[in-house]
């Protein structure tokens, strides 16, 4: 099926793109990647919050040892709302590019369209929820569930544990008193991953200071906030 591209919501998130980081309230924040004990990468996110409403850009992308095995590199951008201290997402937009190919995912206006360039652009439903990024980076407290999506599929997160944790990464990253939470992620056919997230106090604002993936008989993939550059 071949579908339009959603020219104005496209036009919004890169403006949002290009505009983003030009104003006193925007946060910027780095994450050194690491996968097992291969150094895997870096994730950058640029946030700004005005009168109940956020834009929120960020860029990732694999690099040393890792890239003997994976390579990939991605963009995004999401705006929306907050409701309730919770993020609801507008519009959201993801470049991907692998090693051979690439697409572009852009929910916005009840629809999700997907494009690949080497071939036809196709439309799926918009999936429940706001958008992984938003969720992760804008809500500063642990939230008991929610429904998330990365565009194209949507999953559900919920709480199983939250504690007070003191953690000290190195004299690069973040060190101090957090808050732990503990997710589990239910996807399709009964699959489950874990998401710790230890909330501190960066700046004026509770942040994810450190990230963990749970994957089932894989090597943990971890985030960690830098402080220094």
């Amino acid at each position: 099926m071949n579908c339009p591209i959603n020219y104005p919501a496209l036009f919004l998130l890169t403006f949002a793109l290009q505009a983003i980081g030009s104003g006193d309230a925007t946060q910027s924040l780095v994450y050194d990647a690491r996968v097992g004990f291969l150094s895997a990468g870096r994730l950058e996110v640029n946030m700004a919050l005005s009168k109940g409403r956020y834009e929120l850009f960020g860029d990732v992308r694999t690099s040393g040892a890792i890239e003997r095995f994976f390579r990939w590199r991605g963009k995004f951008a999401a705006v929306g709302f907050m409701v309730e201290e919770k993020p609801r997402t507008r519009a959201y937009l993801l470049f991907e590019e692998r090693k051979n190919s690439r697409k572009v995912t852009l929910a916005a206006h009840g629809k999700t369209t997907i494009h690949r360039p080497a071939g036809e652009s196709r439309e799926v439903q918009y999936p429940r929820g706001s958008d992984l990024m938003s969720v992760l980076f804008l809500t500063d407290h642990c939230f008991d569930s929610a429904w998330v999506h990365d565009g194209e599929d949507a999953y559900e997160v919920v709480l199983t544990a939250s504690r007070k944790r003191s953690v000290d990464q190195g004299r690069a990253y973040f060190r101090g008193s957090t808050q732990l939470c503990r997710y589990r992620f239910n996807y399709e056919k009964g699959e489950q991953r874990g998401l710790d997230v230890w909330l501190g106090l960066h700046g004026d604002r509770w942040l994810p200071v450190r990230i963990r993936v749970r994957v089932p008989l894989r090597p943990d993939g971890l985030l960690k906030l830098r402080t220094r550059r």
